[in-house]
């Protein structure tokens, strides 16, 4: 026998969950104190429900393992929607572990404390199965279930709701096995079509997206490019699949319209692992991948939805690409003039990318991507660097490594930075506006707390800077988006963590190299009204553009 919580701490540690963040509350202080006692699992705690999510989130992109967050009923888990919302953007392994009023209770409307007899509802908009136990003995098969769809196919976050009662209610041992289910192949029909399609082609492209990422495979992607020497993009979240060193890797550039020019001609796309994203406005739905697609995604709901799929191949991407990999014999040549057209775009789209942060700022990101070794964290949040450099010129060379809100939301970049390098047990820099630091600027106790090798480089304009460039393209005006200043390096003392402001780019370089020293996280606060200023230009409505 064992109560609720205990099963509860048994199941995390029998999914192999080595970190869980949490905030404590009388609705889930049971399940937090047998965590403790099993000792399987540590615990996190964060300053808020909404950063925990994140964090989780930033734990599962860095590491492919499950990211759990664990929070209070009602105001607790209403607080945790935006992370869960972004990590479904993101396909990422979340699960959100809350109570709930005592079942005698619960859907009576009798003003019991945190009560929210819809919040199942309210989970079930951003999280593919959710479960709400009304018994003990169901908790553990409930918890199960939740924790096997979370790794089945395409990752999406779960969650479950446990009555207070029933986290201190007696039931059943429960066996939790088979809570990891096989990944499957694609048909060998399918893959066979594919492979005849890929071998009778001389002018190839893929297009990969994080699906790639999430299957581990990686490493067969590129031995299937290097086979049919054809180039890659990636989208945002396919970033490191392919170095960005390797010479067939064209970069996080299919929305780009030039380079759909210089890839008209192509005969066959090979999309992997990527939904075809409408981008900022749906402009990027537009962008048809040209000649015919062949669409991999281990999810058939993706396959075809934004572009009709001539040859769909529904599969785990590392076996189905092996399958592939097996299945073309004979390879023609890729198209060296086609193949030299894309690189020559990738080229040129990078060079005018560069100076529209001015002649500065660049040179502060060159500086990050020297001191941090190949498989240092690169995280960023929705700001101005990140869009215009972070997100397509800052050099990735392995999986997992470059992490941004998939949502384009504003904010999550710091908590999910601190599940990153919690997770992934190394250094990391993440880089912020001031606007977006500042909903979650109380983690950076969380990141003193548990001393966490993570520099915070504030990007300070005292405002929301890509809104303002927005509004500038658009109205030809801004309004609310003025803030005010901050002193970031004041704000990260009184959070006991260590800092510093800077004007320039020499003593931004210092301020890095004092960063990397410190066991434990750093902020440095960049006063961008002493660096030259961004040259973006106006942006005509309809053509936004995610970066």
């Amino acid at each position: 026998m064992a109560t609720g919580a205990e099963l509860v701490a048994r199941g995390l540690a029998a999914a192999g969950v080595e970190h869980a963040f949490a905030i404590v509350s009388i609705h889930n202080m049971p399940i937090l104190d047998a965590i403790n006692q099993l000792g399987a699992t540590k615990l996190i705690d964060v300053r808020h429900e909404q950063s925990g999510m994140h964090a989780a989130d930033g734990y599962a992109r860095a590491t492919g393992k499950m990211g759990v967050m664990i929070a209070s009923t009602g105001p607790g888990t209403s607080n945790c929607m935006t992370g869960l919302l972004e990590a479904a953007a993101g396909s990422s392994r979340v699960l959100l572990i809350t109570g709930q009023a005592a079942t005698d209770f619960y859907g009576r409307g009798l003003g019991y404390v945190h009560e929210n007899d819809r919040q199942l509802d309210m989970l079930a908009s951003v999280c593919r199965r959710v479960a709400s136990p009304r018994e003990s003995s169901a908790v553990a098969p409930e918890l199960a279930a939740v924790i096997r769809d979370i790794h089945t196919a395409r990752a999406q976050p779960g969650a479950i709701e446990v009555p207070i009662d029933l986290q201190y209610e007696e039931a059943d041992d429960f066996e939790f096995d088979g809570l990891f289910p096989q990944p499957k192949s694609a048909k060998a029909e399918s893959v066979q079509r594919a492979a005849d399609a890929l071998a009778g082609s001389n002018r190839r492209v893929i297009v990969v997206g994080g699906g790639v990422i999430a299957a581990g495979a990686g490493e067969q992607l590129v031995r299937l490019a290097e086979r049919l020497e054809a180039p890659v993009l990636t989208n945002l979240e396919g970033r490191g699949v392919i170095a960005d060193d390797h010479p067939l890797c064209l970069g996080n550039f299919f929305e780009a319209r030039s380079i759909h020019k210089a890839m008209r001609d192509a005969d066959v796309t090979l999309a992997i692992g990527t939904s075809f994203a409408a981008g900022v406005g749906g402009a990027a739905a537009a962008l048809t991948p040209p000649g015919k697609l062949i669409q991999i995604d281990v999810d058939p709901s993706v396959v075809g939805r934004m572009h009709r799929a001539e040859i769909p191949v529904i599969g785990d991407a590392a076996l189905t690409l092996e399958a592939l990999l097996s299945a073309l014999t004979e390879v023609a040549p890729n198209d060296s003039q086609f193949n030299d057209g894309l690189l020559q775009a990738a080229q040129g789209l990078k060079a005018g990318i560069r100076p529209r942060l001015g002649k500065e700022v660049p040179v502060l990101l060159d500086a990050i991507r020297a001191a941090l070794p190949r498989d240092g964290l690169w995280l960023r949040d929705t700001t101005l660097p990140a869009t215009f450099f972070g997100n397509q010129l800052f050099p990735v060379f392995e999986p997992r490594t470059s992490i941004a809100p998939s949502s384009s939301a504003i904010g999550p970049g710091l908590p999910m930075a601190i599940g990153a390098v919690l997770g992934a047990g190394r250094r990391g820099v993440v880089i912020h506006g001031d606007g977006g630091l500042l909903f979650h600027a109380t983690e950076l106790a969380t990141a003193a707390q548990y001393h966490l090798p993570l520099i915070i480089c504030v990007f300070n304009d005292s405002g929301y800077g890509v809104l303002r460039w927005l509004q500038e393209g658009r109205f030809g005006r801004v309004n609310e988006t003025d803030l005010g200043p901050v002193d970031f390096a004041k704000l990260a003392s009184s959070l006991n963590v260590a800092g510093e402001r800077v004007t320039s780019v020499s003593d931004f370089e210092t301020a890095l190299d004092r960063g990397m020293s410190v066991d434990g996280p750093y902020v440095i606060d960049i006063q961008l009204e002493h660096f030259a200023p961004y040259e973006l230009g106006g942006v005509p409505p309809a053509e936004a553009r995610r970066g």
